[in-house]
């Protein structure tokens, strides 16, 4: 049957209006133990209780990927000995390397296996330390020159790989944190893509200097690319604290702003909701920012996290339900938006076709969604037929010819 000939690529996979992805920073084999009693209490720790009790990972599973089992998380790890925040804390740590032990890399490993999950670099020790916590030098700053970078990237992947068997396909600087030797460290190391920014930051405040220069509204969430290889380069978009305290039983009626706040509740509500909303509307990228522990050795509490923040996550994929939003991990959109990117459909008339396409060494996820109006099937290079949904079809990318009817 003659159809229309007009093939489309859609922006995102399955025509979604956003990819929807849960970022957690750190998950590493670490103990913080807040209270000095030698045993791992709920919060303290960030990856070293694996799958205990009161390991974080279990609370993440128990509380709230039990509620949205479909979720999916990219987490980024520090692979090495992950430094605390002062020096000569009082307050008791143990860090370790990933692959310090055949039990802990097969923790690791295993979450790298489940296809929710996505483990992704995120330094060796993700800085250094200082008397004081404002002394703090996150990973990328310090390098001095870019063999220095390099060489320290090229370090941390082996230890990845060591645990995972290949090297990470992307990650993101420390803290947000870099500086003139970054991004040519990140191009020259192989990595497919990466998060630069604390994009939402730029919006909230101007003067944010982790939220990169773009003050466009629809650039700012949107992909770029960076760098000679293109790597790509995914905002982060949303704060997962973003309604903690306005959904809060005891909320802070002692300051004006908190009681502001708790007079207008509904109406700040609303102004988030709005933020999500117009990340939808405009077909841009929800990334929602999170930490694995609030524990620090300063004796702060690390914020966003997953502990906090878990009634504010629970009111977000609330939302979310119902929308037409793709849950992927990064490396999953990153392979879309190359795909995307380096293919070309050629009609070759008589309803068929195929598509010209740029490969790339390693990449593991070479599908693309296509939109053919009136077509109820196509035909594959490699045979069997594939059924659209309201004209749209995701496809392999193959050698060959497709036919749609």
């Amino acid at each position: 049957m003659s159809v229309n000939t007009n093939i489309e690529i859609c922006k995102w996979y399955n025509n979604s209006s956003s990819p929807v992805m849960l970022f957690i920073d750190d998950l590493a084999n670490v103990w913080v133990d807040l209270n000095g009693n030698g045993k791992v209490d709920l919060e303290e720790d960030w990856g070293y209780a694996k799958n205990e009790e009161n390991s974080s990972f279990t609370f993440l599973n128990k509380k709230l990927l039990k509620l949205f089992p479909y979720i999916k998380i990219t987490f980024f790890t520090p692979v090495g000995i992950r430094v605390g925040m002062i020096e000569n804390s009082s307050i008791k740590s143990i860090s370790k390397m990933i692959n310090c032990d055949e039990e802990t890399k097969k923790f690791f490993k295993t979450i790298y296996d489940n296809p929710k999950f996505e483990i992704a670099y995120h330094g060796t020790t993700h800085g250094k330390v200082g008397d004081k916590s404002d002394d703090f030098v996150q990973e990328w700053e310090i390098f001095k020159d870019l063999d220095e970078a390099v060489d320290t990237i090229n370090y941390g992947k082996e230890i990845y790989k060591d645990v995972f068997g290949k090297h990470p396909k992307g990650g993101k600087y420390c803290g947000y944190e870099s500086n003139e030797y970054s991004d040519e460290s990140i191009d020259k190391t192989g990595f497919l893509w990466w998060c630069r920014y604390y994009n939402r930051g730029i919006v909230d405040n101007k003067n944010c200097s982790i939220g990169g220069k773009d003050t466009n509204s629809i650039t700012n969430f949107d992909i770029k690319t960076f760098g000679e290889n293109k790597v790509i380069d995914i905002p982060t978009t949303l704060d997962g604290e973003m309604f903690k305290d306005l959904l809060s039983l005891n909320p802070n009626i002692n300051t004006l702003k908190g009681l502001v706040k708790f007079i207008f509740r509904r109406y700040f509500i609303y102004r988030e909701i709005k933020k999500i909303d117009y990340l939808l509307k405009n077909n841009l990228i929800i990334s929602i920012q999170e930490h694995i522990s609030p524990a620090r050795d300063d004796g702060r509490r690390q914020t966003p996290n997953i502990f906090d923040d878990l009634d504010s996550l629970i009111y977000i994929f609330n939302f979310l339900k119902g929308k037409n939003a793709w849950y992927c991990t990064c490396i999953e959109l990153a392979s879309y938006v190359y795909n995307r990117e380096n293919s070309r459909i050629v009609e070759d008339g008589g309803n068929k076709f195929h598509i010209e396409y740029k490969d790339r060494d390693g990449l593991e996820h070479k599908n693309i969604s296509i939109k053919i109006e009136g077509a109820r099937y196509i035909l594959p290079p490699s045979g069997g037929a594939i059924t659209g949904n309201a004209g749209v079809f995701n496809i392999p990318i193959q050698n060959g010819y497709y036919e749609y009817c």
